[in-house]
């Protein structure tokens, strides 16, 4: 058999495996696509609808970082690893596209979550007008892939929003607040500067979320002192925070203030830093609905 015979069977082997995989491709239409915006002081979220999937959604919320994510209502990847590359828009084929390497897919929801960097990445590929796809075999068909991709159209205009309201978020998010702690030195009752900025970030969050509808505030002490003496020591660390959180704006009226002494340690007192533990002020909120 010939050398030349044996690569014209070799190729059309490899053309008879390419077409056995079959690719179904999920996105919006060129002239479907749209970015929906969800902006406030305590989250911003940009999303994209991908019809017949569900959404592929950039959210950041306030305190933490940015991340993207695809919310899909259907199972449509097989776990494992996704094959994400930017792709260059239809209307330019003079563009080059990028392999951005893998990512992973989860049995869970949602199926593909990407961290900050991974993120910005994606961002920047759609500014200048590329089309992310994530790659993987169907959850229910090893020979058929499944493509979800991104468009770019009418990106610029929904990201200049979205920026703005990242550049306004809150510094802090309910969970990251809602119980505090606030530590002192040994038989201090004073606010040290870092316990004033954790305040203001309390109090940041309580303008802006009128669901607050109460704060407790609650002093504690180590073991060290007598008794009485750990007592006092926690009323006056208790009504310093009440003080500050008043003096910073917040109703006096939705403040319950209450003192414990050394009754209620969340270490053992055994040595230095499990007593440090111990000497502080917690805050609990309660909004409506909780």
């Amino acid at each position: 058999m010939s050398r030349g015979y044996l690569q014209v069977i070799l190729g059309l082997l490899i053309g008879c495996l390419t077409l056995s995989v079959q690719a179904v491709r999920l996105g919006p239409g060129m002239n479907h696509a749209e970015w929906r915006l969800e902006l406030s002081p305590f989250e911003c979220k940009m999303l994209q609808p991908v019809p017949y999937f569900g959404d592929a959604v950039f959210a950041n919320r306030a305190g933490e970082e940015q991340k993207f994510y695809l919310a899909s209502t259907r199972k449509a990847m097989k776990p494992g690893e996704a094959r994400l590359v930017s792709a260059a828009p239809v209307w330019d084929e003079t563009r080059r596209g990028l392999d951005m390497g893998v990512v992973k897919v989860s049995a869970g929801k949602p199926s593909i979550s990407l961290g900050k960097k991974r993120t910005h990445q994606l961002l920047n590929e759609l500014y200048n007008g590329m089309s992310p796809v994530f790659s993987r075999p169907s959850w229910y068909a090893e020979d058929e892939q499944t493509e979800v991709f991104l468009s770019s159209v009418n990106f610029r205009k929904a990201y200049d929003q979205y920026r703005g309201c990242l550049s306004a978020l809150l510094p802090v998010n309910f969970d990251q607040i809602n119980r505090s702690r606030i530590h002192f030195p040994t038989a201090k009752y004073e606010l040290t500067k870092s316990s004033k900025t954790q305040l203001d970030h309390v109090v940041q969050y309580v303008k802006a979320d009128s669901s607050i509808t109460g704060f407790f505030i609650d002093g504690h002490a180590d073991n060290a002192g007598r008794r009485l003496y750990n007592l006092d020591l926690s009323k006056r660390r208790a009504e310093a925070v009440t003080q500050y959180l008043i003096a910073k704006g917040v109703d006096e009226a939705i403040i319950t203030t209450r003192y414990h002494g050394e009754r209620y340690p969340v270490a053992s007192n055994a040595n230095a830093k499990k007593r440090s533990a111990n000497r502080r002020v917690t805050i609990r909120l309660e909004r409506d609905g909780l």
